[in-house]
């Protein structure tokens, strides 16, 4: 039933084009009923073109990228749905508007992201010969200052393991020594780990292809994985459905106030890692690999510590100091 009564109030409720319209606050089931009708003939003028975009688009990211990034994306096309289903075009002044709008409710990195999704939606359509012209393709992204990303010392890393169950220590344990990205973790399976080494895949946000590469397993992550119990085909899954973990940020921040200390996600453990690799003078090179970063740009945002070879380099300069 499209129009019902809730908590004293009139409401409409149906849902058109994968998307979910709703209005609210109406006196009576007869205002309700107006209001629907005038929202499902202002859906009738919308722009097919857009729509069929639109749909084409999400079909295309359910099936080449991950969940996470899937629903991301959907979200933001019902916005954009709702915003621009009606117009009979849409030109670089109506981004440009929204991003405006969006800015002042959000950061210049939610923006910015947002700015990338609308690109790649337009640039879909031109891929697929459904539209001639992208209207974002010459709008900047905003400008972003960097802030320096916390790293937790070792210490408290120790401590989040000793407040862990011994389960969930194993899964930091093994995201700790491979510097793993933790979805890659989420969907190891027990065939992809042999004696010396596991490989981890991820999709490229580019070219969406499943890529892989190898990590070397050291002693401690070996003994890790053999404490693992081998329950179905991932390394990680819940014991009633054999399904893979899903995301897990709460487990990591309840372990961090059960340990008294600041709070950090998995994500810092591969910043940790990596800094921790730099300072013992491993190459650039090869902590790219690990991480696997397409650019050792974004590597070089991960290493906060100072390489020994650039000290040494320093020292070169030989000028004394005549005080």
């Amino acid at each position: 039933m499209s129009v019902y009564r809730h908590q004293g109030k009139w409401m409409y409720d149906f849902q058109k084009s994968k998307v979910r319209q709703k209005g609210s606050g109406y006196n009576t089931k007869q205002e309700a009923r107006a209001a629907e009708a005038d929202a499902r003939k202002k859906l009738k003028m919308m722009n097919s073109d857009f729509i069929s975009l639109c749909e084409s688009r999400l079909r295309d990211l359910k099936e080449r990228r991950t969940e996470q990034y899937f629903k991301e994306n959907e979200l933001l096309i019902k916005k954009l749905i709702l915003r621009w289903g009606t117009k009979k075009g849409i030109y670089r002044g109506d981004v440009e508007q929204y991003l405006s709008e969006r800015l002042k409710k959000s950061s210049n990195v939610t923006a910015n992201k947002e700015l990338r999704m609308i690109k790649a939606l337009f640039g879909h359509g031109i891929d697929h010969e459904m539209i001639n012209d992208n209207p974002c393709k010459r709008i900047k992204l905003f400008p972003v200052s960097h802030k320096k990303k916390y790293i937790p010392p070792k210490e408290d890393i120790e401590k989040v393991l000793m407040a862990s169950s011994p389960g969930n220590r194993r899964y930091l344990m093994v995201i700790i020594h491979t510097l793993a990205r933790v979805n890659e973790i989420n969907k190891l399976k027990w065939e992809d780990v042999y004696d010396d080494y596991l490989i981890l895949r991820t999709r490229k946000a580019k070219n969406s292809d499943l890529t892989e590469r190898k990590i070397a397993i050291n002693d401690t992550l070996r003994n890790v994985l053999k404490g693992i119990p081998k329950i179905g085909e991932y390394v990680f899954c819940y014991n009633a459905t054999k399904k893979p973990y899903l995301r897990r940020l709460k487990t990591i921040k309840a372990a961090c106030r059960k340990a008294g200390v600041k709070e950090f996600g998995y994500h810092a453990l591969r910043h940790y890692g990596a800094s921790k690799l730099a300072a013992e003078g491993i190459p650039l090179t090869d902590i790219q690999a690990i991480l696997g970063h397409q650019k050792a740009t974004t590597t070089n945002i991960y290493l906060q510590s100072i390489s020994p070879n650039l000290k040494k380099a320093m020292d070169k300069i030989g000028i004394e100091s005549p005080i």
